[in-house]
């Protein structure tokens, strides 16, 4: 095998489904992983964070370890609860009743096809009477959780420290056996409940489809306050919890009621370095090369010549300041260079770089309208605007510039159509791409290694706003290294064009 397809086995999708098989040896424990597995009897966790961060891989492993330990877990998707009669009401009472229905049967269901060594004795008789067609709606529910109770392993019976070590993985399992002696294994019996992919059970983009996603959060946490075994986790994508923490037609009233079940992933450059270096570990093991530097068996030389710059960075550097604090991206980034590698026997240098950056920049700004174009149609015209300006920018400079876009083409954000030359208009772009991770802000801060830090949309959701106008107007704002390439390119063709046109 040559030695780039041994790297290739551990960076073919980034995603949690096609590293399944692979999760045991790859997965990173985050920051949040304590406060996230601990809950309390009762209790529920809504795990939020950007699309490709690692949500679904997190949940995949705890389902994981459970099955290993013996442990009763239950995985499911919107698509496992979404049923064939849907209330034509959409009011929060009605939409909450009609999920916390579907949710009981749902689990009751997938309790006799995924957990069927836990129907023993009284569990077994439980499930049989849930299963019991002649029951009135009352009674299969209380039925119902009457099993959940019965299949749930007993705290007693539960090794809090294999447990905690197992869920660790690679890291320390210290903090983790404390906070899981604490709190998961204060009460009865431990059942878990993980329900990921949550925002696919409506379309984000349409305010009152809103409600059927916290009606399903409020039905879990009706669920874990009936069965308080049950300790769920629920996974949420950050620009729908802020879209349903700010939307006035949403429930806002009852995000105070949620907000402290929150829990924000983030992957800083600690744990991007550490997802990235394990797998090049992996390949390097696999290739027979030892246990020295995984990127000098990888990459050629220590450094690389940033494409089309004359700056020059760590190849690790390189590829964790493309990858939009997404282990996803820097995974289908050392893919595409991968996939332009002439001689897959040599390690990645600077031309693959420069080639595989091509292909990436442009699949990120197609991410960028997939997730997005809901929200805005023309986001990608908007992105395309930018081929004008600098990548580093004043404030000013990008508000004169934001100020045009909706005279280039007509701008709707959200169902609000953006005036042109306005201040009011310019912001509410400006949010739309600070939230997106095209844009973001560069602050002087004295207690960074550089002088300055940058603020993310999910560092502050809320720092895009007009009555912030001297913060932002203070702030430096760069295009994320990710999108410039594109934008680089997509200025060349037009280039290229016009002198076509032109007869030259």
């Amino acid at each position: 095998m040559a030695l780039l397809d041994h790297l290739l086995k551990y960076v073919r999708t980034g995603t949690a489904e096609g590293d399944k098989s692979l999760l045991g040896n790859l997965f990173i424990t985050p920051s949040q992983f304590d406060q996230l597995c601990a809950i309390e009897p009762g209790g529920m966790r809504i795990l939020v964070g950007n699309k490709g961060i690692g949500k679904s891989a997190i949940v995949e492993w705890i389902a994981a370890v459970s099955k290993k330990d013996n442990l009763p877990c239950l995985l499911i998707r919107p698509d496992n609860i979404v049923g064939k009669d849907f209330p034509t009401a959409q009011d929060i009472g009605t939409l909450k009743a009609h999920y916390y229905g579907i949710l009981v049967k749902t689990i009751a269901a997938r309790i006799g096809s995924q957990l069927k060594g836990f129907l023993k004795g009284d569990a077994a008789k439980l499930y049989k009477e849930a299963k019991d067609q002649g029951l009135t709606e009352a009674d299969l529910v209380e039925k119902s959780l009457e099993l959940f109770s019965a299949i749930s392993s007993p705290v007693h019976k539960i090794d809090g420290v294999k447990l905690a070590k197992d869920l660790a993985g690679v890291n320390s399992p210290n903090s983790l056996i404390a906070a899981i002696n604490s709190q998961l294994l204060n009460g009865a019996g431990v059942f878990y409940l993980l329900i990921d992919d949550t925002d696919q059970l409506a379309a984000p983009d349409q305010s009152a489809h809103l409600n059927r996603i916290w009606a399903l959060l409020l039905a879990v946490r009706r669920l874990v306050g009936e069965c308080t075994d049950v300790r769920a986790i629920v996974t949420l994508r950050s620009t729908v919890w802020e879209r349903m923490s700010s939307e006035s037609v949403g429930q806002r009233d009852q995000t105070d009621h949620l907000r402290g079940l929150v829990v924000s992933l983030k992957a800083n450059d600690t744990l991007m370095e550490s997802i990235i270096r394990r797998r090049l570990e992996m390949a390097a093991k696999d290739a027979g090369k030892g246990i020295k530097d995984p990127y000098t068996i990888f990459f050629s030389g220590t450094h690389v010549n940033l494409p089309s710059s004359t700056e020059v960075r760590p190849w690790d550097g390189f590829i964790i300041k493309s990858a939009r604090e997404r282990p996803r991206d820097a995974i289908q980034f050392i893919k595409n260079m991968i996939d332009s590698a002439t001689n897959s026997t040599k390690p990645i240098g600077a031309d693959e770089a420069d080639k595989g950056m091509k292909v990436y920049s442009k699949e990120r700004v197609d991410d960028v309208v997939n997730e997005f174009s809901l929200d805005c149609s023309n986001i990608r015209d908007i992105i395309n605007s930018f081929i004008d300006t600098d990548f580093e920018m004043d404030f000013e400079a990008l508000r004169t510039h934001l100020q045009t876009i909706p005279s280039r083409s007509s701008t709707s954000i959200r169902g609000e159509t953006i005036k042109p030359e306005t201040n009011e208009g310019a912001i509410k772009i400006l949010s739309l791409l600070h939230e997106c991770g095209f844009i973001n802000a560069r602050v002087l801060d004295n207690r960074k290694p550089k002088g300055f830090d940058h603020i993310l949309f999910q560092d502050d959701p809320n720092f895009v706003r007009l009555d912030n106008w001297n913060n932002l107007q203070s702030a430096h704002w760069e295009i994320h290294p990710a999108f410039r390439t594109y934008l680089m390119g997509l200025k060349q063709s037009q280039a290229a064009k016009k002198l076509i046109l032109s007869g030259r």
